[in-house]
């Protein structure tokens, strides 16, 4: 490491001296502090290392949000291997596509992935499957990896800018890219958290998002670095998760649909007023929105970014300018371009393209994506947006070649649907997009064009679709119509949306 370098091994140290008998993690019965937290990170490093994994290596997890989870987040990082982060909620084929191109040398899973594991296993060079609940004839148990020296290793920290993680990103074309982040993305939105929301806001974080999504990796890093409390669901379920913001006093979380609601519903048929919280941020409807300020002491912060930005790029309380995303942070610079990469003046539509330190390292092994998306020494986000003479930027939607529905806080690109729908015999065309959905936000809908005298029903298209990729991005509605409407050849999407979209 440089001089001029922190890593997140070095916070780790540095808050067991600051902070050493406060509680750092609470995961079901298990609690550690401060101080304990490196000694168990130095004996899962060790353990690593003398189990044979090598710097630049890949581990693919497989895991809910549990504690086995953030303290291999952590020894990763104090000996530089890379975390493949998959989505659970993927289909097994989704994340062998990922596991090709990112070549990890084991999995590490849960018990109830199991079936997914034995699915992939052959993907491993050594077939290296571990388990965190209890070793099977498939598996070795996670507990090999844990060595019985607590003390501090003494080969060298890898750079901060050195590869940590792999977030899968969702599929444009049917494979999904990586985006490779680093400690040092990591900690700049860690930052972001404190300038925006303050350190006492974020003193206590339900893990109620997956630590797989950007989201809740860098809440979840954030509260730790600042000396913060990091509470985990294993899943979200809204009961659990009152109850804990009132038993441990917790003072913020982030939030896609239908999380806040359900978490509103749930307080108010307890009679919890949920005195502790103070910040809910991520993207929800007015509604609830709405309800939070009125039901609660908390405010909502909103704002706008993406896997490859680690998490917001600009934000704001939700009130400030209602239906924008914010202003961009103090780490970063936030334009809107032409298809020239010429910046634009507010009012004017373009494509959003952001600069900062938290920007994402590259896709893994994808070089041409990397530098088109890194174009020009700007990232270009695939998304349309204006700013106001304000600087509050505006979403609008994604550009045309990376149309995206968002549901629950899932990203769902409708090339990758309308490909699966495709493979039915019979389905000659069709059309996916997304409409509006009060407890998702947005729902998968799909118009598809039957052969000359097939009759199929919704139910058997659902099932086509859920056989071969997440369930989440099964359409919630299909729609069977005579014709599409076209333009130039090509099915005009604009046109489907505006007789269909409702």
């Amino acid at each position: 490491m440089t001089i001029r370098e922190h890593s997140i091994y070095d916070c780790i140290l540095s808050n067991a001296q600051n902070f050493a008998g406060e509680t750092a993690l609470v995961s079901g019965d298990l609690r550690l502090t401060f101080a304990e937290v490196p000694l168990h990170v130095n004996c899962l490093a060790r353990g690593l290392r003398n189990t044979g994994f090598e710097k630049g290596d890949r581990i693919a997890v497989l895991l809910n949000n549990c504690a086995e989870y953030a303290l291999l987040l952590a020894a990763c990082s104090r000996i530089g291997l890379i975390l493949v982060c998959l989505n659970t909620r993927t289909s097994a084929d989704e994340m062998r596509k990922v596991l090709e191109s990112t070549k990890p040398k084991a999995l590490l899973f849960q018990t109830s992935f199991e079936q997914q594991a034995e699915t992939l296993r052959d993907l491993l060079p050594a077939r290296q499957l571990y388990s965190i609940d209890e070793a099977s004839i498939l598996s070795t148990s996670f507990d090999q990896f844990i060595d019985e020296d607590p003390s501090p290793l003494t080969e060298p920290q890898p750079g901060v800018d050195e590869g940590w993680l792999i977030i899968p990103t969702a599929a444009v074309d049917g494979i999904p890219k990586g985006a490779l982040l680093s400690q040092r993305n990591v900690i700049a939105s860690a930052a972001v958290h404190l300038q925006h929301f303050g350190r006492e806001a974020i003193k206590g974080h339900l893990v109620a998002l997956p630590i797989f999504h950007v989201m809740g990796l860098t809440s979840a890093w954030a509260t730790f670095i600042s000396g913060g409390k990091n509470v985990l669901l294993k899943q979200f379920e809204e009961k659990q998760a009152v109850k804990l913001i009132d038993a441990e006093q917790l003072t913020y979380f982030g939030s896609f649909p239908p999380v806040l609601e359900r978490v509103l519903d749930t307080a108010k048929e307890a009679g919890s007023g949920l005195e502790s919280l103070r910040v809910v941020y991520g993207l929800e409807g007015p509604q609830n929105v709405q309800r939070l300020h009125e039901e609660t002491s908390a405010v909502f912060w909103t704002g706008f970014g993406q896997a490859e930005t680690t998490a917001f790029v600009t934000a704001s309380p939700a009130t400030e300018r209602p239906g924008s995303s914010g202003q961009a942070t103090l780490l970063n610079s936030v334009a809107v371009v032409d298809d020239l990469d010429q910046q634009l003046a507010c009012g004017e539509e373009g494509e959003i393209v952001v600069r900062g330190e938290n920007i994402f390292q590259e896709y893994w092994e994808m070089p041409e994506a990397t530098a088109y998306a890194q174009r020009n020494s700007w990232h270009h986000t695939g998304d349309i947006g204006r700013f106001d003479e304000d600087g509050y930027l505006w979403y609008v939607k994604r550009k045309a070649e990376k149309e995206l529905i968002k549901t629950g806080g899932e990203n769902v690109y409708p090339g990758e649907v309308e490909n699966v729908l495709l493979k039915h015999p019979e389905i000659s065309e069709c059309c996916v997009i997304g409409v509006p959905d009060k407890t998702w936000g947005e729902a998968v809908k799909a118009i598809c064009v039957c052969s000359e005298g097939t009759k199929l029903s919704q139910d058997a298209v659902r099932d086509f679709v859920g056989e071969q990729i997440a369930g989440f991005k099964k359409p919630s509605q299909v729609i069977f119509v005579e014709e599409l409407p076209q333009s130039n050849n090509e099915i005009d999407r604009e046109a489907v949306k505006a007789k269909w979209g409702a």
